[in-house]
């Protein structure tokens, strides 16, 4: 046995005994079988987390001592159990540990017997009462200092004359160091508790374009974050969109603002500047989406000058031409003038009269007196409204124009030319009429179709007609004309565009393809603009700025001011009423400024929009999470805790 303990000590004098044989080496020691330090026992049992968990209950005040005692022997009857050493020898053990851990780390033991104090005192704190005698509640500050100091000092001179066994001097010392630390604890708990919330306010200080802004206006202003559809509209209406258009609490912002005094200014003036560039911002947003406007009168005259410009073509032809035979039609006319009644058999007799030589009843068989018959029926036919009469005239036309085409060579080629011509210009008028709302309204699916069949040449005419070209001009025309003809243009044409449910929507983009779409978004945008101007500078909906102006209010309420019913109470109460009327005066101009610093953050536009926007919904997000602090302090304190270095990044490290 001598020999293995003897081993066991060169082991450790050498620095080689194995971790699992040092707690027999240990208890060799302990028990004096062989030489060597005895090991402490404030070491085996933690060091300063002893001293510090031991120094807990014995701080507690007036019962510390007595809770310390029963967990010294509640230990040592436990290891008397154990070790099977007297219980009276145990407990001498475990106090001279308790005493040497509290001596080798004092400091430890401090902030032990600090913690427990604090922990003691708090149920008491936690009670009304409770809370009165320790002067965290009154209605002075003298007063709570007063009553804490006889509270503290009762303390302090209890729990000393049971630490000293009664001596009346440490009685004395403890309670009078406790009124006094009692006197002191409100004013010191409202400095510290100033200087708390000063850091706090540091560290939750908002960043971007917040930390230019009052607490309460940034506050507020994380209420009514923008939300993700709020800020995809934003995007959607352009640069000139403010929060006042996609949010109705960022409009009754942007109203409440106005309508205090010095800030409408401000508000209204950029609302209105906004309105003032709204044709030219709508005009080249029709431009680009739909294509220029082209005046139709001046389009029309075209098409008429190029049909007459025809009349030479048909003179060349007209020179090769060999006489016509009308007598088949004639015959035809004669029949049908026997069977008709009114205004077609009229007509019928009309046209039959036209085919003679003037002034005799025989048959003219010049190809230029036919090609004038086809003129004259083109004129009756454009001022007839009577289906049946246009059916008559239709048919004879169609026989005059095969005769002429086979008696005139190359007049097919002419007519096909002038047949193109007089489409565009009934495109052109149609296309004019697309919108038109009410029971006449052509349906999307209908113009689908006239817009198809529209393209198709017709006759001996080569390649797509320009039929659908001179509808999109018309259309066109028509959507600036009703622009020019409103005082309230985008009103105007949202009315237009919308004036049969989705039709016109529909039409459009039939007209002019997927592009109709930014036309349709920049008159939807104009009419939101013109929407909130005129919410903002006027109008009656006054519940819209109601949250708003309920915050206002309450800043614009000064500050109570205590009164108490001591002698210090009544000098307080005599410079109330005049400090009543200062802090009223601070108060209302303290809301004036909330007013203004949220009103313009709610017709804000922009990069400053964009990045106001981005910083609400920063601080909105932290407020949520609990994470009340700014970006700045996060890469301080990120800094503090590597410390000193800042991360790679940062640092522009590899």
């Amino acid at each position: 046995m001598a020999t293995k303990l003897e081993a066991l000590q060169e082991l450790e004098r050498r620095g080689k005994l194995p971790d699992d044989m040092r707690p027999l080496y240990d208890e060799a020691v302990k028990r004096g079988l062989i030489k060597g330090e005895k090991p402490k026992e404030s070491d085996l049992r933690g060091g300063g987390v002893g001293s510090f968990l031991t120094s807990i209950p014995e701080g507690i005040p007036i019962a510390g001592p007595a809770i310390l005692g029963g967990l010294q022997r509640a230990g040592a009857y436990g290891r008397s159990l154990m070790s099977g050493q007297p219980y009276e020898e145990e407990l001498k053990t475990v106090q001279g540990m308790t005493e040497e851990a509290q001596a080798e780390h004092p400091y430890l033991s401090t902030a032990g017997h600090v913690t427990g104090a604090m922990a003691g005192l708090a149920p008491l704190a936690a009670t009304g009462p409770g809370a009165v005698a320790m002067g965290l509640r009154g209605s002075s500050l003298l007063g709570r200092g007063a009553t804490a100091a006889g509270t503290m000092g009762a303390v302090g001179a209890t729990d000393a004359a049971i630490r000293s066994g009664g001596d009346p001097y440490e009685t004395a010392k403890a309670g009078l160091l406790g009124a006094a630390g009692g006197y002191l604890a409100p004013g010191a708990g409202q400095v510290l508790g100033t200087a708390a919330r000063a850091g706090y306010g540091y560290l939750t200080k908002p960043g971007g374009p917040l930390s230019a802004i009052s607490r309460p206006a940034a506050n507020y202003a994380a209420e009514v974050p923008p939300s993700a559809g709020q800020v995809a509209e934003l995007q959607r209406l352009g640069p000139h969109a403010t929060l006042a258009d996609v949010s109705p609490e960022w409009q009754g912002v942007a109203r409440g603002a106005a309508s205090r005094p010095g800030n409408r200014d401000a508000i209204v003036q950029a609302l209105l500047d906004r309105q003032q560039g709204a044709n030219q911002r709508l005009g080249q947003d029709l431009d680009t989406s739909l294509g220029a406007v082209r005046n139709p009168t001046q389009v029309e005259g075209y098409l008429q000058g190029s049909r007459e410009a025809l009349g030479p073509q048909y003179e060349r032809a007209l020179l090769g031409a060999r006489a016509v035979d009308t007598q088949p039609l004639a015959n035809a006319l004669d029949a049908l003038a026997v069977d008709l009644r009114g205004p077609a058999q009229q007509a019928v007799q009309r046209v039959r009269g036209y085919l003679n030589i003037p002034g005799q009843h025989a048959l003219d068989p010049s190809p230029r007196a036919l090609l004038n018959t086809r003129q004259a029926i083109d004129g009756l036919m454009a001022a007839e409204t009577n289906p049946q009469v246009v059916r008559q005239l239709t048919a004879a036309r169609q026989q005059i124009n095969t005769e002429l085409h086979r008696a005139v060579p190359g007049i097919a080629d002419v007519d096909a030319q002038f047949a193109e011509l007089s489409r565009q210009s009934e495109g052109l008028t149609r296309g004019g009429q697309v919108l038109d709302s009410g029971r006449t309204a052509i349906r999307p699916e209908d113009l689908a179709a006239e817009m198809q069949q529209g393209a198709l040449p017709q006759g001996a005419q080569v390649g797509p007609s320009g039929v659908p070209r001179q509808m999109q001009t018309g259309a066109r025309a028509e959507i600036d004309r009703i622009a020019g003809t409103n005082a309230n243009d985008a009103v105007a044409l949202q009315r237009l565009v919308k004036g049969e449910g989705d039709w016109n929507r529909d039409k459009l983009r039939t007209l002019f393809g997927p592009q109709a779409d930014d036309a349709l978004n920049a008159i939807d945008r104009e009419t939101i603009f013109n929407r909130t101007a005129n919410r903002v500078t006027g109008g009656s909906d006054t519940a819209m700025a109601s949250r708003f102006g309920n915050f206002l209010d309450r800043a614009a309420e000064p500050p109570r001011i205590p009164t108490e019913t001591t002698m210090f109470g009544a000098t307080a109460r005599g410079l109330q009423r005049g400090m009543q009327k200062m802090l009223g005066t601070n108060a209302e101009a303290r809301a004036g400024r909330f007013a203004g610093e949220l009103g313009r953050a709610s017709v804000a536009t922009g990069a400053d929009r964009d990045a106001l926007v981005a910083a609400i919904q920063d601080y909105a997000r932290r407020r949520a999470l609990g994470q009340p602090v700014s970006d700045a302090t996060a890469r301080w304190a990120q800094q503090l805790l590597s410390g000193g270095q800042m991360p790679l990044e940062r640092r522009g490290g590899p």
